[in-house]
């Protein structure tokens, strides 16, 4: 029988022998062996180097520490960039009751719910609420800042009043955060932080006075900065963002993008473009659909303009990304980093180019457009957001027609009292006369937007032609509809009217208050013989390919069996027409499912199912104009945009598809079996 190989590291460890042997494996190159039996005899500092030359930090952070060298763990853990890297040593300092130190190495890492447990581990009330805060967890970060400030003058204390000005400034509750930073001024070295975080509350308070004495004072310790509150308030947005990583697009992150389009996206066109960026209509691989990829080509220092308008763009994705509405184009994705964004793309165009292709819309079409848009505009208004620059530019179309707004690159986040900064955001045909004047800015300025947009969609231009629009803006009456377009009456005038009044305080209090007047709107009859879609307005149209019925019609029968039958109705509220299947029994659990499966998959390349009666007996459609074929008669090209859709859907759905102006949708109202 032949012996086992003899292993000399083996007979050292028997007999006791275990640094010989830690060697003798160091020179093996078995260096994770060496460091195990350097523990072994608690010679830590000369497994540490063997740790290093692995790359392995955690355990080389351990291994300092375990050999009384905490400021070498420190350097190492200050070296340490990788994402993994830090997560190992954040648990090498846990694991070891250095949790200040484990910390400040997950909030490296972004791991702010971490950071914030190891931080209250610590004792370090300061770090955790900041922590918090990061973590979107605001309402106990408040809570430790107001905790502490119960504790009297203490320097935790004033350094909490400083955290918690900034954070009720950042919430938009301005007056407060003011009256605690005025405070936290007082404290000799939380002087210059504070006033720093001062300026925006008081000027968004309108104390602009105040707001550039507080720069004046900045300015005498550093000359460099800019005088007009407005300019400082952006430039500390860029530090801000810049140390929170978000800062421009650089060489470097600019090959980032490259790299993360080159990867992930399918060039197909560019769609538009301009001094910030362009946008491209793209194959989304991972996603599996057709977006609109938007791309910043910026670079500079934090003070340049570009800085500013990067902010303004950020801002935009963060808002649309909030705002998960029908009417709002829809953000899929962002890496501010890169500069990329992901966005819904709108294949039916903007308004401002159906305007100048087709003319003014109908009565009907500009009134759906209008409840359609007020509906986004009020979802955006709860949020704290105003968008600042409604036009016609603005407004987008999906394949099926259904309007809806973008381009929130302007809009005011947190709070309605905060002013106009950094010259004209908007369009000045359609601006609000507070927007030009620089006065506060709230929701009613999106409302002369709108109703500026309306105007130009009924009759075909704007309310003001110029050449002086700023003076038409403040102190010129618009036009009445009515005397510029026939079909048009005193219910547009008035409600465009109000809509454009000069004073904030006299056009519509809210966005339900302006869709109520718009209702009242009435239609102009839709022609029997239409077959293509109006734009901003759907007709009836689906599987079994049914024309367009007269507007006279309030309802027609498609087609009937003995379980169910489908009509076409006019939906009187929204001027639009739908197609209703209504059921002789109601829907059961197999058969509810599947259709809730259908309504996942709505979208713009799917017609939508819009709601279901109480009783499960009817469903509502949505109404798709155009020419109704089979799949299987599609071209590749045509299929490959609706690929992803189709496969979304409950296996036998998708049999016929709706040619409309803007593009193929797959249809899902039911057959006559």
């Amino acid at each position: 029988m032949e012996s086992p190989p003899y292993d000399i590291i083996e007979y050292l460890v028997a007999h006791g022998a275990y640094v010989e042997a830690a060697r003798i494996a160091t020179d093996r190159g078995e260096l994770r062996r060496a460091i195990a039996l350097y523990e072994r005899v608690w010679r830590f500092v000369d497994a540490l180097p063997l740790a290093e030359s692995l790359g392995d930090r955690g355990l080389a952070v351990r291994l300092a520490l375990d050999g009384n060298l905490p400021a070498r763990a420190t350097e190492i853990a200050d070296a340490t960039t990788a994402d993994a890297d830090l997560v190992a040593v954040a648990d090498a300092f846990a694991d070891r009751g250095r949790f200040f130190e484990a910390g400040r190495t997950a909030e490296r890492a972004r791991l702010w719910p971490r950071a914030a447990a190891l931080y209250r581990r610590a004792s370090a009330p300061i770090d955790e609420a900041r922590a918090r805060a990061r973590a979107g967890e605001l309402r106990e970060a408040g809570l430790i800042y107001e905790r502490l400030l119960a504790q009297g003058s203490s320097d935790e204390a004033a350094a909490a009043r400083l955290a918690l000005g900034r954070l009720l400034s950042r919430l938009g509750r301005h007056e407060e955060a003011a009256r605690h930073l005025q405070i936290a001024v007082r404290t000799p070295s939380l002087r210059t932080a504070a006033l720093r975080a001062l300026c925006a509350p008081l000027l968004a308070l309108g104390f602009r006075g105040a707001a550039t004495e507080v720069v004046e004072r900045l300015r005498q310790d550093q000359a460099g900065l800019p005088r007009a509150p407005e300019d400082f308030i952006a430039l500390e947005e860029a530090e801000a963002a810049a140390a929170e990583g978000d800062g421009v697009l650089s060489a470097k992150r600019a090959a980032s993008a490259a790299t993360a389009v080159a990867r992930r996206f399918e060039i197909r066109r560019l769609l538009g473009g301009g001094a910030t960026g362009r946008v491209y209509e793209a194959v989304d691989t991972l996603l599996g659909i057709s977006v609109a990829l938007k791309l910043l080509q910026l670079g500079g220092t934090p003070a340049d303009p570009e800085r500013q308008a990067y902010l303004r763009f950020a801002r935009e994705a963060e808002a649309a990304g909030r705002l998960r509405h029908p009417n709002i184009v829809a953000l899929h994705d962002a890496q501010p980093l890169s500069g990329l964004f992901v966005f819904e793309l709108m294949a039916g165009g903007t308004l401002a180019e159906r305007l100048a292709t087709t003319g003014p819309l109908t009565p009907a079409a500009a009134r759906r457009l209008a409840l359609d848009l007020l509906t986004a505009l009020g979802a955006a208004h709860e949020r704290g957001i105003v968008h600042r620059d409604v036009k016609p530019a603005n407004v987008f179309f999906d394949v099926a027609g259904n309007a809806k707004l973008g381009d929130f690159g302007g809009a005011h986040l947190a709070d309605f009292g905060q002013t106009q900064s950094g010259g004209f955001l908007g369009t000045l045909a359609y601006m609000s006369p507070e927007q030009i004047s620089n006065a506060p800015i709230g929701a009613a300025a999106d409302f002369y937007g709108l109703g500026a947009t309306l105007f130009e969609a009924l009759t075909g231009r704007p309310p003001f032609l110029g050449p002086d629009l700023v003076g038409q803006h403040l102190g010129e009456a618009p036009p009445s509809v009515s005397a510029l377009r026939p079909g048009l009456g005193p219910d547009h005038d008035q409600t465009l009217r109000r809509a454009l009044a000069k004073a904030p305080a006299d056009r519509f209090g809210s966005a339900v208050e302006m869709a109520e007047a718009v209702a009242g709107w009435p239609h102009e009859p839709v022609p029997a013989t239409a077959t293509a879609p109006v734009p901003g307005e759907s007709g009836p149209q689906n599987a079994v390919a049914a024309p367009a019925p007269p507007a006279i019609e309030e309802e027609r029968e498609l087609w009937h069996t003995s379980d169910a039958r489908l009509v076409v109705r006019r939906d009187t509220r929204t001027a639009r027409h739908v197609l209703i299947e209504e059921r002789a029994q109601p829907l059961e659990d197999t058969a509810l499912e599947r259709l809730r499966n259908i309504a996942a998959a709505g979208g713009p390349l799917v017609q939508r199912i819009l709601r279901m009666s109480d009783d499960r007996r009817a469903i509502w459609y949505e109404a798709i104009v155009g020419e109704a074929v089979p799949l299987d008669t599609l071209s590749d090209e045509e299929r490959r945009p609706l690929a992803a859709a189709i496969a979304s859907l409950p296996v036998g759905v998708a049999r016929f598809v709706a040619r409309t102006s803007a593009g193929p949708v797959v249809l899902i109202a039911p057959e006559p079996s």
